[in-house]
């Protein structure tokens, strides 16, 4: 059960809620246990709960100031509160020092007077309960919010496993951590089958908060993703002792990466491969069959396009302005650019 539909539960599901203490302690209790939420947070929603409920049931408090009290048992006193005035300009909230002394002797101008307004029997109709649980299911959405977002914030730019829930048309919702996030169209690989029930890993490109809540924004077509699996498979780069000068990429079809090592006798391609392939096959086994080409950096230009060219075996290229125009044998067209 949510925390919305539970909520909606504990003020609705009679015709009437009576708030005695068993229950308003037993519902406290639960919200702490089974949300974990903190107990001084969840008194003070249930609080707010039950004064809009009141205020319903009891329109003539509409405009005055309700304080409600849930004592250690669940026991709740509803008070009234009024300032000591010396002429009284809204009744709602005001009361002449003569009338204050009626109701307490010691009391002076100027101070909080609380009057017990609670009922015999404390008893909320069911649209005061109704009422009562809209205000503490906002208040917990929104603690679920902020949860929400400290959960995630500081995982921008990580690789994130993800259980596949359900394939509509063209979105994807995704479990993550327990939370139901939608892979959009443009953050899906092209012509890729999603299953329900598998697992993928996905990058948190950014989240942010918006007027609808928490927005994570999640991808694996980007390079950025490319890049994130190759980190988590290759210590060497997080060490520095290989780097990714580019990564160029067409979604579900093909990427090339040129990287660089920055010692003499690493071989930057081999690590990438790693030993027997390792490596590659790990991220080929992610990417659904996607080929990936390692190509190692270099200065001279016309090196580093036979390098993207490999293993095709090149007759020359020929570099004009920013274009280059490479010559080679009609067999070797294929080795060079793909079927």
């Amino acid at each position: 059960m949510s925390i919305v539909e539970y909520a909606y539960f504990l003020f609705t599901h009679k015709k009437t809620m009576k708030l005695d203490g068993k229950s308003i302690q037993a519902a406290i209790m639960a919200l702490v246990d089974d949300y974990k939420f903190d107990p001084y947070q969840v008194l003070e929603i249930v609080k707010a709960g039950i004064k809009s409920g009141f205020k319903k049931d009891f329109p003539q408090y509409k405009k005055s100031d309700i304080i409600v009290n849930i004592e250690n048992d669940g026991t709740v006193t509803i008070y009234r509160e009024l300032e000591v005035s010396k002429e009284v300009e809204e009744p709602e909230q005001q009361i002449t020092l003569a009338d204050a002394k009626k109701i307490r002797k010691d009391v002076t101008m100027g101070e909080k007077l609380l009057i017990n307004v609670t009922p015999d029997t404390l008893e909320l109709s069911r649209i005061a309960a109704q009422s009562a649980a809209q205000t503490i299911k906002q208040s917990l959405k929104a603690i679920e919010r902020e949860r929400f977002y400290e959960k995630f914030q500081n995982k921008q730019g990580e690789l994130l496993k993800a259980r596949v829930i359900r394939v509509h048309a063209d979105s994807i919702i995704l479990d993550i951590e327990g939370t139901a996030v939608v892979l959009q169209p443009d953050g899906q690989i092209p012509n890729r089958m999603y299953e329900p029930g598998e697992e993928i890993f996905v990058l948190l490109k950014q989240i942010s908060k918006g007027q609808g809540g928490i927005v994570l924004e999640i991808t694996q077509s980007t390079t950025e993703y490319i890049e994130a699996i190759l980190r988590k498979i290759v210590p060497e780069l997080e060490e520095g002792i290989i780097t990714i000068e580019k990564i160029v990429r067409i979604p579900g079809k093909r990427t090339k990466i040129i990287v660089a090592s920055n010692e003499e006798k690493v071989d930057p391609v081999g690590v990438m491969v790693g030993s027997r392939g390792d490596r590659i096959n790990t991220v080929l086994s992610l990417l659904d069959g996607e080929k990936i080409d390692f190509v190692e950096d270099s200065e001279d230009p016309v090196q580093l396009i036979k390098n993207c060219l490999k293993p095709a075996q090149i007759n020359n290229v020929e570099i004009i302005d920013t274009k280059a125009i490479v010559t080679m044998d009609e067999s070797q067209k294929a080795l060079a650019i793909g079927k």
